[in-house]
């Protein structure tokens, strides 16, 4: 039996955006008490750009209080430090997260090498799965086609049913069984390009990690 993978709705994503961004505002609590280094520091380390800085300084201006922004910046360029390694851009690739081009030119190429081999594997694996979602979709649409015909066979059946009630009732058992037959070739197909995406997920496998 085959696994085949979830994909995750766009609303489901946007929605993460939307917490995302919740989680990002500050109170005036927040912007009184705030460790802007350690702050600058964790969005660093995360990866993310100095859009969050504007954020948070959009956030605190609306309670009248000034973050720091000198303290900010130095924490967000040592948090970049640990961030814009090889390591951590093979797991962001390998996620299939977008790089926001943040790593300072000194850094971002040794990144951008463990983000490209992370990025083959998450797409040679969303290959696979995008080619089981579609055979997933047609043995589905197949099991309705018979479900359809076994109906209008029950059609054809019935003693007290028209000659045109069975005229049509054959007529769609035939457009069924002509679709079914089409389906089954397409899955045909489509198990051919499994296995060649499958072959080519196992020689990324095979290649791990190399260079860094």
């Amino acid at each position: 039996m085959r696994h085949f993978a979830a994909t995750i709705p766009l609303l489901l994503v946007a929605l993460v955006a939307l917490l995302l961004a919740a989680c990002s505002t500050m109170n005036q609590d927040d912007c009184l008490s705030a460790d802007w280094y350690a702050l600058g520091l964790e969005a660093g380390s995360q990866g993310e750009s100095r859009d969050r800085l504007d954020r948070q300084s959009d956030a605190c201006n609306r309670h009248g209080i000034a973050l720091n922004r000198a303290a900010w910046l130095e924490g967000y360029e040592y948090g970049l430090e640990d961030f814009c390694i090889p390591a951590k851009g093979y797991e962001y690739g390998r996620r299939g997260q977008a790089y926001r081009g943040v790593c300072p030119s000194h850094l971002e190429g040794g990144f951008l090498l463990g983000y490209q081999q992370g990025r083959t594997l998450y797409d040679a694996q969303q290959r696979v799965a995008q080619v089981d979602h579609a055979l997933q979709e047609r043995a589905a649409r197949i099991d309705d086609a018979r479900y359809r015909i076994y109906r209008y066979q029950e059609i054809l059946a019935r003693k007290d049913n028209s000659d045109s009630d069975r005229r049509r009732a054959l007529a769609n058992i035939r457009y069924l069984q002509r679709d079914i037959s089409i389906l089954h070739r397409e899955m045909r197909e489509l198990d051919f390009h499994r296995n060649e995406a499958v072959r080519h997920l196992m020689q990324v496998q095979a290649q791990g990690v190399q260079g860094w």
